[in-house]
């Protein structure tokens, strides 16, 4: 029998005219098809897979029946449903290809796993993108593993094995080793990494900071101190970088110690709180161990503004906030109203980004959005900060930056880049905050094509980070007989139909 026609024949009469006969199921069943799909679902699948097979060009190895269900037999989630499975291959095809993550994230969520079919495709994807694989190793489950271990090419999305022995084993296989044992056994990692220390390239030791800084804690301290006196920059550089990070670290402590002798309070004639600032005249060798480098100027006011902006980037914001006993904003507007305000605001945003400060993140972005039309501050780069904000942040300063928007947001507004960069996720007030913006600037009579080119950008990031089910409230009140509709009425069909298709998916996901 011709298995793969008599599926087609039965898919075009219908499961009611026909049914599946017992071999036809027994040979799915060998394939690798789970029991516990519905006719329906095993003739999509049955389809999907003698398609591959044909596209091959090559006949697949006969492998025993009990063989596959001992890969199979302890999967206990059941396959998503053909509609899914059909909106699975929409995204894997391309006219959805964002909506992936999201959804292997509710596939997991509602207990369901991938049909068998699609898992090559995906795993072949894995290997060039790393998110997909993260997202995706939860979803695999036993076949997945035992599909993987039967293509060389696929082994490298296993965990690699971990050699014990450290001092014959390769670069790569060395960084393997310290990796896993700075996660279990963190003291006897740095053990090992100082025995060696010495002997390893630049490269390596460089490799070997990064991976540190990944479990950095307390305990790295007194190494890194150490590191302080290498012979090489690029060492001396990356460990002052990591010192910087470990809470109440010595190195912390005396930049800290330098910066109150050179920063004071002192009242201004409107009672405001105004900063005193002197800057440092002479370098010190202990200043230049403790990463500050005489040779950069990259901050505005010469090399002794440098030489302060360096030592406040290293600054955790936190310790500022025990400091003046202020909160980010009111410190930010303090030093603001410094002769050297730019230089201390840049400094404080290199600052926050190295230690990753929610609080001063929030503090200083929404400074530069209420500050862009200063021609002082329109040269302070925040785009660090953009790149790492979390969803509570930038939903909080994006909301305010769009309540006190009058207009079309302009195209390089620390909102617009923030809108189109930002892989956040949008709460409810700001997409409807949002899409109202775009509809009553089309809705205006001054609209032109051009004015807006910048939100076709932000619709399609707004397709994917948007709540889907407020498809039917935003699909309300477009002006449609706006004089520049059909300049746009691609781009917000799209964007609805988008966040139609999550809509469906989420909703089908969830059905048992």
């Amino acid at each position: 029998m011709n298995f793969q026609k008599e599926l087609i024949r039965i898919a075009l009469i219908g499961t009611q005219k026909a049914e599946l006969s017992q071999e036809i199921k027994q040979q799915l069943y060998a394939m690798g098809l789970s029991k516990n799909l519905s006719d329906e679902e095993m003739i999509l699948s049955g389809m999907s897979f003698f398609s591959k097979m044909k596209k091959s060009h090559f006949p697949l190895q006969k492998i025993p029946i009990n063989y596959i269900s001992s890969a199979t037999s302890k999967n206990t989630k059941k396959v998503c449903s053909s509609t899914s499975i059909k909106h699975l291959y929409m995204i894997v095809d391309g006219a959805f290809e964002n909506a992936l993550p999201e959804f292997l994230y509710h596939l997991g969520k509602n207990q369901k796993r991938l049909p068998p079919e699609i898992l090559p495709d995906l795993l072949e994807q894995s290997i060039t993108n790393n998110e997909l694989w993260k997202q995706l190793k939860k979803n695999i489950g036993v076949r997945g593993i035992w599909l993987i271990h039967q293509n060389p090419d696929w082994h490298q999305l296993l965990p690699q094995q971990i050699s014990e022995d450290w001092e014959d084993a390769s670069n790569d296989s060395r960084l393997l080793i310290f990796a896993h044992h700075r996660k279990e056994n963190p003291s006897q990692a740095l053990e090992m990494l100082q025995e060696t220390w010495n002997t390893e390239s630049l490269n390596q030791k460089i490799k070997f900071l990064k991976i540190l800084e990944k479990h950095l804690d307390k305990d790295a301290e007194p190494f890194l101190e150490t590191l302080l006196d290498d012979r090489r920059k690029e060492v001396r550089r990356t460990a002052v970088q990591l010192l910087a990070q470990i809470e109440s670290s010595a190195l912390s402590l005396r930049i800290f110690e330098r910066i109150k002798k050179l920063i004071t309070i002192k009242k201004s004639s409107s009672k405001k709180e105004k900063l005193q600032i002197q800057l440092p005249d002479k370098l010190e060798d202990d200043m230049i161990r403790d990463g500050i480098d005489p040779r950069i100027q990259w901050f505005k006011g010469g090399v002794k503004a440098s030489r302060l902006g360096q030592m406040v980037t290293l600054l955790s914001p936190q310790l500022w906030n025990q400091y003046f006993e202020k909160n980010a904003v009111e410190i930010v507007e303090m030093f603001v109203r410094s002769e050297w305000g730019e230089l201390l605001i840049q400094a404080l945003v290199e600052a926050t980004f190295l230690h990753q400060n929610h609080e001063w993140t929030q503090a200083l972005i929404s400074f530069k959005i209420e500050s862009q039309e200063r021609k002082r501050w329109q040269s302070l780069n925040i785009s660090k900060l953009m790149e790492n904000i979390n969803d509570d942040v930038f939903n909080h300063v994006a909301i305010q930056g769009m309540k006190n928007t009058k207009g079309l947001l302009e195209e390089n507004s620390p909102i617009t880049l923030l809108l189109k960069t930002s892989a956040c996720l949008w709460q409810d007030e700001l997409s409807t905050l949002v899409i109202k913006n775009l509809q009553e600037w089309l809705a205006s009579e001054s609209s032109r094509y051009w004015n807006g080119w910048h939100y076709r950008t932000i619709l399609k990031k707004a397709a994917y980070t948007c709540n889907p089910f407020l498809h039917d409230q935003l699909t309300a009140d477009w002006p449609e007989e706006s004089k520049i509709w059909s300049s746009w009425e691609r781009e917000i069909e799209e964007f609805l139909s988008t966040l139609y298709f999550r809509k469906k998916m989420i909703h089908h996901l969830k059905k048992s």
